[in-house]
């Protein structure tokens, strides 16, 4: 689906227009505003991927038509605005001024300007051909070119609920999007902080455990090419070393159930090939920091709405074993122990995750795995925290 902000002050330019994209046949939706005021307005409220703007625009809905009411707009974007700016701006005027003072002033930011005179004919083939190709430029799987990244992050989760649920109720205005030829349910929003925005694509697993992870993470990769792959959701905690609540930063993370079985002396044991993947440097610095912000955490804990802990969470940095395989006694964790001595958390998609995005094509991205507590992975585990550890940790990445 294409989303069109068109902003024109003639009533019979807007039906023009509004009815040519109509003919364009395809999944859209348009929003309309009459002003530069109003304009600025939706663009901080929704995520849009083509701006078509008239130049010859009044700044508010009190006052006329200026010759270059519509530049004020695009200064914005070019400055203030820059977290709003939509991938692609298209001019429309029918004034030769403010087609010239436009093209002057921002070639470099006007994909196009089209002139609309509606006593002719030749603007309608020429947007209609604009918006196509605008579509066909949007529409993923985004053709990789080996160095540009075409979102910013892809969040990959193991569950539909609680998990991926719990992304999708962050405030990023998420749109379900269809990838070709894909049948995975892809979500697309926008997160706005301090003028800084970010385009996040979020899906969970077919299938949860390593395989599902790894298909997912690498079908995402290739068609999105993201700069970070985040993993959000639950994971078992290590008792005395993690409260429920907690969110765990993998570093490391490893598949606990690699290696080998060697017969010895007629008894068959397991030799570990405990191979790990780690945490960015700068990321893992950044986690320290979080961990810190005391406010933020309870925050977190405060806003919460189900059931929960009595005390907020903590943002914990540490090794986190991955396994095709849920863990719920005592001596299974502590054969994962004997792999790594400071485990805090175990589950079953990390390190594929990590491996994903570490080996796959160029640009890589980044792999970010944090998941929150929601019981000890013994005997005694249940379900009452999973909601309330799904949101601590997707809260974690709306900072």
């Amino acid at each position: 689906m294409i989303s069109i902000l068109l902003v024109e002050d003639n009533p019979a330019k807007i039906h023009a227009i509004a009815s040519l994209i109509e003919e364009c046949d395809l999944e859209h939706r348009l929003k309309v505003e009459m002003n530069v005021v109003d304009a600025k307005k939706a663009l901080q409220a929704r995520r849009f991927d083509l701006l078509l703007l008239d130049i010859n625009l009044p700044r508010r809905a009190s006052s006329s038509p200026e010759i270059d009411g519509g530049l004020e707009l695009l200064r914005w974007l070019k400055a203030r605005g820059q977290a709003h700016r939509p991938p692609y701006i298209v001019g429309i005027t029918s004034f030769d001024e403010s087609f010239d003072r436009a093209k002057a002033e921002f070639n470099n930011l006007i994909w196009q300007i089209t002139p609309v005179r509606l006593d002719e004919s030749a603007w309608r083939a020429q947007l209609r051909e604009s918006i196509s190709t605008i579509e066909q430029q949007i529409r993923p799987p985004f053709v990789g070119d080996g160095v540009s990244h075409k979102t910013d992050v892809l969040v990959v989760t193991a569950l539909t609920e609680p998990e991926l649920t719990a992304v999708l109720r962050l405030s990023a205005d998420f749109q379900r999007i269809t990838v070709s030829h894909d049948a995975s349910a892809y979500y697309r929003g926008r997160l706005v902080r301090d003028r800084r925005s970010l385009e996040i694509v979020a899906v969970s697993a077919s299938d949860k455990g390593l395989s599902g992870a790894a298909i997912s993470a690498t079908k995402g990769i290739l068609s999105f090419w993201p700069k970070y792959v985040f993993m959000t959701g639950i994971t078992a905690g290590l008792k005395g070393r993690t409260q429920i609540g907690d969110v765990v930063f993998a570093d490391p993370s490893w598949d606990w159930g690699s290696g080998k079985i060697k017969k010895v002396k007629k008894k068959e044991h397991f030799i570990p090939a405990a191979y790990q993947r780690r945490l960015d440097e700068t990321i893992a610095r950044q986690v320290k920091e979080l961990s810190s912000d005391i406010k933020f955490l309870e925050d977190v804990w405060n806003d919460a709405t189900m059931t929960k802990p009595k005390i907020p969470p903590r943002v914990l940095l540490g090794a986190m074993a991955s396994g095709a395989s849920v863990l719920q006694s005592s001596d299974a964790v502590s054969r994962v122990l004997q792999q790594h001595k400071d485990v805090l958390a175990i589950e079953m998609e990390a390190f594929s995750i990590m491996f994903a995005a570490q080996t796959a094509p160029l640009p890589r991205p980044m792999a970010i795995v944090a998941k929150s507590v929601c019981d000890n992975g013994d005997g005694k585990k249940n379900d009452k925290y999973q909601e309330y550890a799904a949101y601590t940790s997707s809260r974690i990445y709306d900072t």
